[in-house]
């Protein structure tokens, strides 16, 4: 997917506009919850989401989507990650 299709697809789903997140190089959060969904785009670099059930790999041109109150972590590889982020 990339941008623009993202844009439309935030949109139609009732989240806000996506901003841009710069994720840390080797970053290794500890499992936490959101009161908000969130719909992410990976833009450039790796990055996984560790839910309770499994963790998934994200590269460029994946996206994802999380429901608020969902235990999950984030992480990505050693060159950090380029994101776009829209909340509901």
């Amino acid at each position: 997917m990339n941008r623009n299709e993202f844009q439309h697809q935030v949109r139609e789903q009732g989240y806000g506009d996506a901003q841009v997140k710069e994720f840390e190089p080797s970053l290794d959060t500890e499992m936490h919850t959101h009161d908000f969904a969130v719909m992410a785009l990976v833009v450039s670099g790796q990055f996984t989401l560790a839910r309770e059930s499994g963790a998934t790999t994200y590269g460029p041109g994946d996206w994802c989507e999380l429901e608020a109150g969902t235990m999950h972590a984030e992480r990505t590889g050693a060159e950090g990650a380029t994101v776009l982020l829209a909340i509901k």
